[in-house]
């Protein structure tokens, strides 16, 4: 029989310790500063949220003990290196006797340190002794008892190791996480009566000791560190995915991102980044390499921040702009509201009509103003956007006024659009108040370039048509250009076999509210050819019940583009989808809200009939409470039903987030959260909805046999349910219904789809005679 020696217990000699995790190879000041808060009394667990927690592992208890071990297995061991046995000697007990410490499985512990007397100075400390043994026998320090090594060391020198050397450790409560038996074997090993304490001459040694050792053994983090020496718990291997494999790489992606930047790094949440980024923010300034406002605070933070200070601040003057001093504006100032000189402002612009205009305009910004006030929503914000960047490039890059441009500067301005300059640029989108704002997002192709100058031609005809220029620098400019506006793409649609591969994905989501809204707007969208806006904005109000040749049907009344009112038939199950849609919106509790005040129209505020006008004067008249008059109650029922949305809310909105007037967020619960008085879904959330649904129709495709291509499906969004219409109805009716029910004003618009298919091109080739 082979009788095979026991292993010694321990951890093999010559074995470096593992500090946090299997990459980690430094002590870091945070480490430090670990340590000092629990010595000062600080919770093991809010110690480790301050000092540790960004690094990464679980918020489990029994995980903070281990790294409280492995923090000082790695002080120890480094500082052995280091030669600082005195430090070690003073700081290891005291480390060891708090109460969360718990050794390892076999190790020791140790008890306070010493206070030196005359009689023990020129006798090594315990540890010290003890270190020295079992390097020269290479035996492990468990291999004896504690009181056993005390009377090895009373044997060498003649007397006992001090006595504050050898009191047994602070006792600990039990942690919540230990098992019932262990709690018994604590209470039973726990003697109350014997614990010491740190006296305050102990507690400065200590303290003492801690910074000698950070001082010697601390390592600051730098930029060009691989995120392995610091971060664990897989952090830096999903990093790594996104292209981050230093601190430096790390600091740039959160820059560049934003404040939402853990949104693209798997596994990585809100909290977990917001430690991360409290940590790199010292590391990044002292690598003059510093974290923006814009990854450290929300943006609609920063928003309301420069909004508050815009409206503070006076009118900036930048009459030196003239003389080429300034090379960019200010980006936190819009250029509609920066003082210029006469030079500038358009007074004396060289094309200014000399005879009053219509508009009463006196400089070029006036004349943009009048002109965008003809729009509303969306288009007004777009053409806005235009328009700003477009001015502010004639003040700065050709130091012009507007009034005084000529056709040369607007070819000057398509060179200029297809390779904007980087202090022109923006490398993500953020909102107009941020400082990383500017005028592009990288260089316009064709279809933008396309769609900058007919806002600008739009421009410059109305200012030309209203009598501020005499003549027009953009008329017949986009020809000149190449910019002639192509024809719609109506293969930008969903095919027989596409549209119901992706109603089968639909059918497969458990029957909740949330999948019967979507099916509601997957069909409504694609059988009456509603644009976006017009499915977030189109109430109840507008259906209709008529015969149409005998037969029953609902006809809907939609304000369409441009203010145009229309009818489309919308199917009787596609009516019953919304009533069970509505049903889900009462059930949820959502849906009209008194304190809102906003109401999502195509134009205005809703003053049509009686009972809107009600409700328009009196935010709370058309509240859902009973007053008791018969009358007065069956017009508000009957006006809440009229404004009801088409496609509404399924929950209640979260609270705002505002800030006080010190600049501190805080959640605003007593705001109003929703977009919409009535509970109407914005026109983004819905796009969104339809955008989520075909990605995942397309992840569907792309792992089904026999499934359409899903390349398709991740380029589909709301205006291919429009098409989708569009070519299914021009088979069955002539072509001025479906301009009629597409809301086209130009019949040329919807011949587009009249154009003869592939498959009828293919079959007339092929009957056509060949000769020979």
């Amino acid at each position: 029989m082979i009788v095979t020696p026991d292993r010694p217990r321990g951890r093999p000699r010559g074995t470096p310790t593992r500090l946090l995790h299997e990459h980690a190879g430094h002590l870091g000041r945070h480490h430090f500063a670990f340590l000092r808060a629990l010595l000062d009394g600080v919770e093991l667990e809010q110690a480790w949220t301050r000092y540790l927690a960004f690094s990464g592992g679980p918020s489990d208890r029994r995980h903070f003990v281990s790294r409280l071990r492995q923090v000082v297995e790695a002080i120890e061991h480094a500082g052995v290196r280091q030669a600082c046995a005195a430090e070690l000697a003073v700081a290891l007990p005291a480390l060891r006797a708090l109460p969360d410490f718990v050794p390892a499985r076999g190790a020791r512990r140790d008890t306070l340190p010493p206070t030196a007397t005359a009689s023990t100075a020129a006798a090594p400390s315990l540890d010290d002794w003890r270190s020295a043994q079992c390097g020269t026998s290479g035996i492990e320090e468990d291999f004896y008892t504690q009181a056993e090594w005390i009377d090895l060391y009373a044997e060498a020198f003649g007397h006992a190791p001090p006595a504050s050397e050898t009191l047994p450790a602070l006792p600990r409560e039990p942690s919540p996480a230990l098992s019932a038996t262990a709690h018994a074997h604590l209470a039973e090993t726990t003697h109350p009566e014997m614990t010491p304490r740190l006296t305050p001459a102990q507690r400065r040694s200590v303290i003492d000791a801690l910074a000698t050792l950070e001082r010697v053994l601390a390592r600051e983090a730098r930029l060009d560190d691989e995120t392995g020496f610091w971060l664990g718990a897989g952090l830096p291997r999903e990093l790594a995915r996104v292209g981050v494999q230093s601190l430096g790489d790390l600091v740039r992606y959160i820059n560049l991102q934003g404040f939402r930047w853990h949104r693209t790094v798997s596994r990585l949440g809100a909290v977990r980044a917001a430690r991360l980024v409290a940590w790199l923010v010292p590391i990044a300034q002292q690598g003059d390499q510093a974290i923006r406002d814009s990854a450290l605070r929300p943006e609609s933070d920063l928003a309301r921040l420069r909004q508050r200070d815009l409206a503070r601040a006076p009118v900036t003057d930048l009459a030196d702009l003239a003389s080429g001093t300034d090379p960019l504006m200010p980006v936190a100032v819009p250029v509609m509201d920066v003082a210029l000189p006469d030079a500038l402002s358009g007074r004396d612009g060289l094309f200014r009509s000399p005879d009053t205009n219509v508009w009463g305009a006196q400089t070029d910004v006036q004349a943009i103003q009048q002109w965008l006030s003809r729009y509303h929503g969306q288009t007004r914000r777009d053409y806005a956007r235009i328009a700003e960047r477009f001015y502010r490039w004639c003040l700065q890059v050709r130091r012009k006024a507007l009034s005084s441009l000529q056709e040369p500067d607007l070819q000057a301005y398509q060179a200029f659009v297809t390779a904007p300059p980087p202090d022109w640029v923006q490398p993500r989108k953020v909102r107009r108040e941020d400082a990383a704002w500017r005028p592009f997002r990288g260089p316009l192709g064709r279809n933008s370039q396309r769609h900058e100058f007919a806002v600008l031609g739009a421009l410059f005809t109305a200012m030309h048509d209203k009598g501020y220029l005499r003549a027009n620098a953009m008329a017949g400019l986009g020809r000149t250009l190449g910019l002639v506006k192509p024809s719609i793409d109506v293969r930008r649609s969903l095919n027989e076999a596409q549209w119901s591969f992706a109603m089968a994905v639909l059918r497969e989501r458990p029957d909740t509210p949330t999948r019967r809204r979507l099916q509601l707007l997957l069909e409504l969208a694609s059988t009456t050819g509603l644009r976006l806006s017009e499915l977030a904005t189109t109430r109840m109000k507008g259906f209709r019940r008529e015969l149409v040749d005998g037969e029953p049907a609902w006809l809907l009344d939609v304000i369409g583009k441009g203010g145009k009112l229309r009818t489309v038939m919308v199917f009787d199950d596609i009516k019953a989808l919304m009533a069970r849609h509505h049903a889900d919106m009462d059930a949820a509790g959502v849906g009209f809200e008194e304190g809102v005040e906003r109401v999502q129209v195509p134009n205005s505020r809703p003053t049509t009939a009686a009972g809107e006008c009600m409700a328009a004067g009196d935010p709370g008249a058309a509240a859902a409470v009973s007053t008791g008059h018969p009358l007065q109650d069956a017009l508000r029922a009957e006006h809440l039903q009229a404004w009801r949305p088409l496609i509404g809310i399924l929950r209640r909105p979260p609270p705002r987030r505002n800030l006080d007037a010190l600049g501190v967020p805080f959640v605003d619960r007593e705001r109003p959260a929703q977009a919409d008085r009535y509970g109407a879904l914005e026109r983004s959330a819905i796009y969104g909805l339809l955008r989520r649904f075909f990605r995942d129709v397309a992840n569907a495709a792309a792992t089904r046999e026999g499934a359409p291509p899903a390349a398709e499906f991740t380029r589909a969004s709301t205006h291919w349910l429009r098409h989708t219409f569009a070519n299914e109805a021009i088979k069955q009716m002539q072509p001025q219904v479906l301009q009629s029910l597409l809301g086209h004003s130009d019949l040329r618009v919807t011949s587009v789809y009249v154009k003869a298919q592939a498959a009828d091109l293919v079959r007339g080739m092929r009957a056509l005679p060949r000769k020979r």
